[in-house]
C-alpha cells in the first residue's frame, strides 16, 4: 500500500470518530508512524501499548502460562485492549486491537513466519491470520503486517477499500445479546434458570476426565450439571466470543457468568452442588485468597446458608493421586464436601497437559 492510499484510508479510520486502543507486540508496530503521520489521530487512538517482553506479554493479558505467536493469543490481546479502552472512552464505539507477529530472524524458529490481528468490539470478535513469505525481508514482513492492520480496521468499520493483494484468513464471530450484555456488564450469568449441578470450570478443552466427573454426578446428582465458565479470571486471558463460542458444546448446556470466584458463583447458584477438583478445593480453603482466615470462615459460612455443597473429585498433585480424605481442610469446608472416591474416579489427564501438547512456537 502507496503513502496516499495509506493517508486516505487513515483519514477515513478517523471520520468514523471511533476509539481504539491497541495492543502490538513488535511486528506491525510502524503502523503507528503512519496513524501519527496523518493530522486528527490523535482523536481516535485512547492508547497504543507495546508489550514485547514475553513478561511484559503476560502481564498485559493476565496469564500465568506460556504464551505463543498465535491468533488466540492475538484475541486475548484485542479484548484487554477493549476493556482498557472503555474504561477510558465510556462508549460503546471502541475498538480494541491486538496484533502478534513473528518475523524472520536469525535465530531457529519452528513453524512458520506470520502475523495474527484480532478486534474486538462490543458486539464480535474478529481474527485476521496471515501466514508471511520467509523470502522476504523483515522490514517487508513489517510492511505487510502493518497494512493488514489497516485493512483489518476498514473491514470492521464497513470502509470500502481497493481490494489487497494480502492473503490472510478472516474469521468473524458477532455475539448474541446475553454474551454482549454480560460482557457489557448489564448481567451475571447467561441463564436466568435454577440449577441443582453446577461445574466450573475452563473446559480449554473438555476433555475425557471432565465427562466422566459430569457422569458420576448425574448418577449421584440426579441432575446432569451444567458447565459454568467465567468470561474474567484472576490468572487467565479474559474469554473473547470466539472462544466463547469454541465453548459451546454438543450434548452440555454451558452457562456463561462474569463470576471468577465461588462466593460470587453461590451467589449466581444458591443451592447447586459445585463439582470440584482436589486442587480447587485446597485453593477455596486458603486464608490468603481472602486475605485473613476470618473472612474464608464467612465465606464457607455462606456456602453453607446459600445451601451450597462441593462434590470433591481425586487429584494428581506431584505425581501422587490424593483424595478428600488424604488432604487436611478446614472442618467447615469438609462438612460442605462429598467425596468421590479413587475407586470410583481417577483421571491423571488434565487440560493443561492437552493444551502444552498442542502449543505452537
Amino acid at each position: 500500500m502507496n503513502h496516499t492510499l495509506k493517508k486516505t484510508l487513515i483519514q477515513k479510520i478517523q471520520d468514523t470518530g471511533s476509539s481504539i486502543s491497541l495492543a502490538i507486540t513488535g511486528g506491525g508496530i510502524s503502523v503507528l508512524n503512519d496513524f501519527f503521520g496523518v493530522s486528527g489521530s490523535s482523536r481516535i487512538i485512547l492508547e497504543a501499548i507495546v508489550p514485547y517482553n514475553p513478561e511484559s506479554l503476560k502481564r498485559y493479558i493476565g496469564s500465568e502460562k506460556e504464551i505463543s505467536c498465535t491468533s488466540r493469543t492475538a484475541r486475548a490481546m484485542a479484548m484487554v485492549a477493549f476493556n482498557r479502552g472503555m474504561e477510558i472512552s465510556k462508549k460503546d464505539d471502541v475498538i480494541g486491537l491486538g496484533c502478534t507477529a513473528a518475523l524472520t530472524t536469525t535465530k531457529r524458529r519452528r513453524g512458520k513466519d506470520r502475523c495474527h490481528i484480532a478486534i474486538q468490539t462490543s458486539t464480535a470478535t474478529r481474527t485476521f491470520d496471515m501466514v508471511l513469505d520467509k523470502s522476504l525481508s523483515r522490514g517487508l514482513q513489517e510492511s505487510q503486517c502493518k497494512t493488514l492492520v489497516l485493512h483489518a480496521l476498514a473491514r470492521t468499520l464497513k470502509i470500502r477499500q481497493k481490494g489487497s493483494d494480502l492473503d490472510f484468513i478472516e474469521t468473524v464471530c458477532d455475539a448474541p445479546k446475553k454474551w454482549i450484555d454480560l460482557n457489557r456488564g448489564l448481567i451475571k450469568k447467561t441463564s436466568s434458570k435454577k440449577f441443582k449441578a453446577v461445574f466450573p470450570g475452563s473446559f480449554d478443552p473438555l476433555h475425557q476426565g471432565h465427562q466422566k466427573m459430569i457422569k458420576i454426578a448425574e448418577q449421584r446428582l440426579d441432575e446432569k450439571p451444567i458447565l459454568e465458565i467465567s468470561i474474567r479470571n484472576v490468572d487467565k486471558s479474559p474469554l473473547d466470543f470466539i472462544s466463547m463460542k469454541e465453548r459451546e458444546f454438543e450434548n452440555h448446556e454451558t452457562v456463561f457468568t462474569s463470576a471468577p470466584t465461588f462466593e460470587e458463583k453461590s451467589d449466581l447458584f444458591p443451592g447447586a452442588t459445585f463439582l470440584v477438583g482436589l486442587d480447587t478445593l485446597t485453593r477455596i480453603d486458603q486464608p490468603r485468597y481472602y486475605k485473613n482466615a476470618d473472612r474464608r470462615d464467612k465465606i464457607i459460612e455462606k456456602f453453607r446458608v446459600a445451601g451450597n455443597r462441593f462434590l470433591a473429585f481425586g487429584r494428581v498433585i506431584d505425581n501422587r493421586f490424593y483424595s478428600l480424605s488424604d488432604i487436611s481442610i478446614s472442618e467447615n469446608l469438609k462438612n460442605l464436601c462429598d467425596e468421590i472416591p479413587e475407586s470410583e474416579f481417577r483421571e491423571d489427564i488434565s487440560s493443561t497437559s492437552i493444551r502444552q501438547g498442542v502449543l505452537l512456537d
